[in-house]
């Protein structure tokens, strides 16, 4: 017998994008790892430069207003009610919050854990390109002309049609990246990555891409000595590695790294990994690209 709290929260998902095109199985297991918070008015769900949490937010009743800090006063940009979505910062980027979260009056939020959304978000087309048409496009709910289950992301203050410019603009990448053999010993091409002080390395034969070794790879599979320092690499490299066109905007190239859960990408001459290796994007270039934004004030949560 399912849990009767998770039911009550089953069913409240499923009347607000993106939750009503999940498949009823996944929404439940959504729905039984959700942790329910209450908070008073004036509580803080988080606030600007805090590291982003684990979890996003979804209003389940009251309001959360969104604002940032300008001149030590708090600047509303938005507010959050029943079935609005916060707090997706941490889909888009790794870096800190970039503005308040704060109750306007009592209110109970649920918290979705990010590590049991993203495989359901892989696995869905629909969620996928809902959560794709809000980033790009500003729109708080692209699918529903009465805004219920609004989606805050890129949203920005002023000019809209330039921040939707941008992120549609092709992404600078690291054009001839290190590579090394998929025969060549951990140990000597760790040693490669920290005097060049680089986090990842493409694996290649005949410049065609086979895999891909990260600095989650040498800390999971060496550090933990599941293998030897001395072993090959084709041992520990991550196969297949994700491949990308070179003309790959921001958008497309952030939305792939949250389908596949990937932190890099390697770009090939078309786009397949039988072509040969033209350069790796990873997640700060994207953070970089977002940083470049200088024509307004982001509203990413």
């Amino acid at each position: 017998m399912k849990n009767p709290i998770a039911i009550r929260i089953h069913d409240f998902l499923k009347k607000f994008h993106p939750f009503k095109s999940i498949a009823e199985d996944d929404l439940f297991e959504i729905a039984e790892n959700i942790s329910v918070l209450y908070l008073e008015k004036n509580d803080y769900l988080f606030k600007v430069n805090d590291v982003t949490h684990d979890s996003f937010y979804v209003v389940a009743s009251g309001a959360i207003g969104l604002s940032i800090t300008s001149d030590s006063d708090d600047l509303l940009i938005d507010k959050c009610d029943e079935g609005d979505i916060l707090g997706l910062r941490p889909f888009f980027a790794k870096d800190n919050y970039l503005m308040n979260a704060k109750a306007r009056e009592e209110s109970i939020i649920y918290a979705i854990p990010i590590a049991i959304f993203k495989p359901i978000v892989a696995q869905n087309a629909n969620v996928l390109d809902f959560l794709l048409q809000s980033f790009a496009s500003n729109t708080r709910n692209p699918l529903d002309k009465n805004h219920k289950g609004k989606l805050l992301s890129e949203n920005v203050i002023n000019d809209d049609s330039k921040s939707e410019i941008q992120y549609y603009q092709p992404i600078h990448y690291t054009k001839n990246p290190v590579t090394a053999a998929a025969s060549d010993i951990v140990k000597y091409v760790a040693q490669t990555m920290s005097s060049k002080k680089i986090g990842s390395i493409i694996i290649q034969e005949n410049r065609l891409p086979v895999g891909i070794l990260t600095d989650k790879d040498l800390r999971s599979k060496i550090a933990t000595g599941l293998f030897s320092i001395d072993s090959t690499i084709d041992k520990i490299m991550t196969s297949p590695v994700i491949t990308v066109m070179e003309n790959i905007s921001i958008i497309e190239a952030q939305m792939i790294m949250l389908k596949y859960n990937v932190a890099h990408l390697c770009v090939t001459k078309d786009g397949t990994n039988l072509s040969e290796i033209k350069g790796i994007i990873s997640e700060h270039d994207i953070v970089v690209a977002q940083a470049n934004n200088t024509w307004s004030i982001i509203k990413t949560n």
